[in-house]
This record gives structure tokens, C-alpha cells and sequence, in this order.
């Protein structure tokens, strides 16, 4: 079986939504800052209610998702995406 890296499969792919969530807005710089050179369109929410507001509007390829905030966490925030 070969391995395929996330890189690949984003550049073989059209272009997609990536959703940073995050509530400190330092780490969703150094999110965007790394991952903007995949070319991809990148949205970010800072809270698991925000989050889930823009999943209601656009469809995301991938999630990245704090597991650690304040009111709604990342567990939970998880629990209702995947519902």
C-alpha cells in the first residue's frame, strides 16, 4: 500500500475549504501561515458555535478543531459535526 501525504491528495483535488477553529487568535495566524501555501481556501471560526454556523453554510473538506475552549469544546463541537 502506498502512502499518499494530505498535500498530495489537496493538490490532486480541486481547490477546497479548509475550517480552523480555534479561540486564540494567535494560533489561528500560525494556522493560516502554514497552511496558506497549499492554496487553499482557508475560514476560520473561533468558537465551536461559530464553527458550526459556517458548516451549516459551506461544505469543508477538513477540520482542524481545538479540542480545548472556552463554553462549547472540541469534544463536543466534534460530536455535533459528525451528527
Amino acid at each position: 500500500m502506498t502512502e499518499v501525504s494530505i498535500e498530495t491528495v489537496l493538490e490532486e483535488s480541486d481547490k477546497v475549504r479548509i475550517l480552523l477553529v480555534d479561540d486564540q487568535p494567535a494560533r489561528l495566524l500560525s494556522y493560516e501561515a502554514i497552511l496558506r501555501e497549499l492554496g487553499h481556501e482557508l475560514v476560520t471560526a473561533r468558537s465551536g458555535v461559530e464553527a458550526l454556523e459556517k458548516l451549516m453554510r459551506h461544505e469543508f473538506a477538513l477540520i482542524l478543531l481545538d479540542v480545548s475552549m472556552p463554553g462549547m469544546d472540541g469534544f463536543e463541537t466534534a460530536s455535533l459535526v459528525h451528527e
